[in-house]
């Protein structure tokens, strides 16, 4: 190893790796950082003003090293050079190649022949000449890139092939004219103009995916998304979609980030024909449309006001145009605190009904909705006193309208005893003052007026946590019984039930004190619920857990659903168990008819997941149900790997008990390293209105680097 005075060899490392790396991406290297050369040989031509490096030269400044077999710096001249087998890597691990590198002193211009560089996502850049033209663009003569892996004697899967690119390291883009895109060699495609990010660039805007579909209900679509970079907090994605049956719709996305908050924004509009219910076109045009618009605040540290809007101009459009099968629509704005145990919701709400009997003169408007809940810091024996308070108004254009403030009071109190016997007590006295216009009695008299309840309530919980180790693995078994003291007959008639419309007793909420989701109908009566569960940790790739539970009820006219049969105290048995077993997991959930041992509804889920298969299975059925209809229906989905490359995708969902389908599809994708193509072939078998049966079927196609986030 030779070395030479100090001046030299900083000035020489620091030109040499700026030199070839210069070409594409500049290293961000520090000149007060010191450099280091080795070379076999290192001679100074004091005449000629001459400074040469030969053998195995290597230059290192931090983590930026450039490779070569000889460096000459031509003082007079103010030019650098290095020869035979350049390579230079920088410290986000990008490798530049060249077989000559000529740059002048002053960074600004110079030429590497037959240059290469390998990005650290190994996408590759080729060129005849690359030509540094500023210290910001870079000019390459006869180019080539491909984000693809490259083999010997092989074509990338795709590459670029173009007369000239020019790449601008400030706007971070790469500039192509006569370009060419090949597939395996062969070329499928031209345009004489075309720009994408460069490699390593940040969010910019361009085209995205681009979408081809043939539905029934649409006909031909084409969507053709174009993202927009607006500023680094905000952003946005804006999509012409051409539809051949029902013309032009715009979809528009906005998102904005700020120091406390986000906003996102998504919606579409289209003017086309207008249709009568069966869906025939009718003499004149109409707007249709939807927005979906959420957003979150924070205020202070406790306090966050928010929104959630979802809106459309009629019933079938989100399911026509392929934005959701939505039943119904709901809308709020809000504002929360949040602090320990405590909180706070303020809230108004609005509702829109998708289905065909939904009168939209009957949806609620909740103006507005307040609730709150204060406990206590722990006292005599981990104790606390919690108040809960809310109070709604709900208005209607016609219907029972409804006005209630509710008031809570209570005590909690823990209790371990020292075999390991877990009581948790509660004791509490609700409130309830109503005010009700146009409420229909079960006389078909229309109620107008108060009604005033007080709801005292007590309730213990015991459980019994036992623990074993077994094998490797440990095993826990939990009795539990919940005992619930309440009183009857707080669910008058003159009281409508807005938020409880569909309950459902489940091993969910089975040791519940308040299975009620909402508060204007009440679990009333004296209970008791008992049942154990457990869980066995085998391995960490094998658990199995287990529920099984019954309540009884001391009133036999309980408005929860815990049974068809009036007059009955005991509810269904409901079970569940479940099992991870990698690569397998299964789960079951039943309810038994405590008589017979019939199961009145059932929930089955099974998955599979190891390549080159996954796989999803589910049953449901319900059977005699009180507040939802009868139905059995299966669901499979399923993703083969045919190939490293290939996967076969399916999915379906059948309706056993009419014996009809209501959805399948199939699809074929290709995802490589650097390509990916997505195929589906889908059938919807629901009708509504305008909206038929749709057979539809798609290709996405997305090149790395071009079109993708």
């Amino acid at each position: 190893m030779a070395r030479k005075s100090e001046y030299i060899i900083g000035w020489l490392g620091v030109s040499a790796a700026l030199l070839a790396a210069s070409a594409v991406a500049q290293p961000r290297l520090d000149a007060r950082e010191p450099v280091y050369l080795e070379a076999e040989k290192l001679g100074y031509d004091q005449k000629n003003a001459i400074v040469i490096a030969r053998g195995k030269v290597e230059v290192v400044q931090g983590s930026t090293v450039l490779f070569a077999d000889q460096l000459t710096y031509y003082q007079n001249e103010g030019i650098v050079r290095a020869d035979g087998n350049v390579v230079v890597t920088d410290e986000d691990g990008n490798a530049y190649f060249g077989d000559q590198v000529q740059l002048r002193e002053d960074l600004r211009e110079g030429v590497i022949r037959q240059f290469r560089i390998r990005m650290v996502d190994n996408s590759q850049f080729a060129a005849v000449e690359a030509r540094r033209v500023s210290e910001t663009q870079t000019e390459l003569t006869k180019a080539v890139y491909s984000a693809c892996k490259i083999c010997e004697g092989k074509s990338p899967f795709w590459q670029m092939k173009a007369g000239e690119v020019e790449i601008d390291e400030d706007k971070q883009r790469v500039y192509y004219e006569d370009l060419t895109l090949e597939m395996m060699g062969v070329p499928v495609a031209y345009t004489p103009y075309f720009f994408h990010p460069t490699p390593d660039a940040g969010r910019k805007s361009g085209i995205l995916k681009p979408e081809y579909q043939q539905t029934s209900n649409l006909g031909t679509v084409i969507k053709v998304p174009v993202y927009v970079n607006i500023a680094p907090d905000k952003d946005a994605t804006v999509t012409p979609i051409f539809t051949s049956e029902e013309g032009m719709v715009m979809e528009t996305e906005y998102r904005q980030l700020t120091d406390n908050g986000q906003f996102h924004f998504n919606g579409s509009l289209t003017y086309t024909d207008k249709r009568d219910d069966t869906g025939v076109a009718l003499d004149e045009n109409e707007f249709r449309g939807h927005i979906f618009a959420r957003g979150v605040q924070g205020l202070t540290e406790h306090w966050s006001t928010g929104f959630d809007v979802q809106r459309s101009t009629d019933d079938t459009y989100m399911r026509k145009y392929r934005y959701g099968d939505y039943k119904s629509l709901n809308s709020r704005v809000y504002a929360e605190r949040v602090e320990g145990r405590s909180h706070a919701l303020i809230q108004t709400m609005a509702f829109q009904g998708l289905q065909l009997d939904d009168d939209p003169d009957r949806e609620p408007f909740v103006l507005p909705l307040a609730q709150g809940y204060y406990e206590s810091d722990a006292g005599w024996n981990g104790s606390r006193w919690f108040t809960a308070g809310n109070t709604q108004v709900i208005e209607r254009d016609e219907g029972p309208k409804s006005r209630r403030l509710s008031v809570t009071g209570g005590y909690k109190l823990p209790v371990v005893t020292g075999g390991g016997h877990l009581f948790d007590m509660q004791a509490s006295v609700r409130n309830d003052v109503y005010s009700v216009e146009d409420v229909t009695l079960a006389s078909g008299e229309n109620y107008d007026g108060e009604k005033v309840r007080v709801i005292p309530e007590a309730a213990v919980k015991w459980r019994y946590p036992l623990m074993k180790q077994v094998g490797s693995g440990s095993m826990t078994i939990e009795p539990t019984v919940l005992a619930v003291a309440a009183g009857r007959g707080n669910n008058p008639q003159e009281i409508p039930n807005e938020d409880n419309r569909i309950p459902e007793f489940s091993d969910n909420n089975l040791f519940h004190i308040h299975r009620f989701p909402g508060s204007d109908t009440v679990d009333e009566g004296s209970r008791i619920a008992y049942g154990v569960r457990g869980q066995w940790m085998m391995n960490q790739r094998a658990n199995a857990q287990f529920l099984l539970g019954q309540n009884y009820s001391f009133e036999n006219d309980t408005p929860y659903p815990y049974r068809q049969q009036a007059g009955e105290s005991r509810s269904d048995y409901v079970a569940r168990v479940g099992l991870d077993y990698r690569p397998f997991e299964v789960e079951y959930q039943v309810r038994l008819d405590p008589d017979d041992l019939t199961a009145r509804g059932n929930m089955l889920l099974a998955g599979y997941s190891s390549s080159p298969l996954d796989l999803n299975l589910g049953y449901v059925t319900l059977d005699n149900d009180a507040f939802l209809s009868d139905r059995e229906e299966l669901l499979a989905s399923m993703g083969l790997a045919v190939t490293d490359e290939w996967t076969i995708t399916g999915s379906g969902r059948r309706d056993l008990l009419n014996d009809d389908m209501l959805f399948a599809s199939a699809g074929l994708v290709f995802q490589n390293d650097c390509f990916t193509l997505y195929t589906n072939f889908s059938k919807q078998y629901t009708r509504d209105r305008d909206y038929e049966p749709d057979t539809s079927f798609t290709v996405r196609v997305a090149f790395k680097n071009l079109n993708e986030l």
